[in-house]
């Protein structure tokens, strides 16, 4: 009960700090030129790149990506990657090492992801922004690279431009505070959690190299 309280209260917590950050988040015109916006050097009135094709989307498609997100194979495999990575720690020990431990290792990581595309969603929806990945409109490996990295704390909003994102700043670290006070062995605290919570950031970042590279495009 009482880890059921922390978790409360510390949910409570960054929910309160994304609304005070939302306020302050600077939109794409006070944000150090993106790649994509440095491979095009003009730019309308909207603050879209000049021959850029992105469309915010709409309510419903929003809603398709998170449940692709979700129940697609991004939330498979990176649930089933994290809990093999887990598995071979491993932690918690206190989780055996074999098919049960790794079950749920599986289902630790899935529910860690479910909350935390839940929350980038939510907030991303409440705040206009549009948190799903996008290739980057650029050319070249090291322009794209940085691209893909970029975009785990950064989003497209309604005009097309880019800015930091407070959902997708602080969507991974409620779902680790929520798996450590939720259903982690009662000696995990706070420190766990924001490794935790770190540790899905870089997952997300190699995610999109995936998706920059490798994966068909939808």
């Amino acid at each position: 009960m009482t880890k059921a309280i922390r978790c409360m209260s510390v949910l409570t917590a960054l929910f309160t700090l994304c609304l005070q950050l939302s306020a302050q988040s600077p939109t794409s015109d006070s944000l150090p030129d993106s790649p994509g916006r440095l491979a095009q050097t003009s730019a309308n009135s909207s603050g879209r790149p000049a021959g850029s094709t992105y469309q915010f989307p709409s309510g419903r498609r929003q809603f398709g990506n998170y449940v692709f997100s979700v129940l697609g194979p991004p939330g498979i495999i990176s649930a089933a990657i994290g809990a093999e990575f887990d598995q071979r720690k491993p932690e918690p020990d206190e989780w055996d090492s074999g098919a049960g431990g790794y079950g749920e290792r599986f289902g630790s990581r899935y529910g860690m992801r479910l909350v935390s595309q839940s929350t980038a969603y939510t907030l991303g929806a409440a705040l206009h922004e549009d948190v799903t990945y996008h290739r980057c409109e650029c050319k070249g490996f090291v322009h794209r690279t940085t691209h893909a990295f970029t975009s785990t704390v950064t989003a497209r909003t309604r005009s097309g431009g880019t800015r930091l994102s407070v959902p997708l700043i602080v969507s991974p670290y409620v779902g680790s505070f929520t798996a450590v006070y939720g259903w982690y062995p009662d000696h995990y605290g706070a420190s766990d959690a924001a490794r935790l919570g770190s540790t899905s950031v870089l997952f997300r970042g190699v995610g999109n190299l995936v998706g920059e590279f490798l994966a068909p495009a939808r």
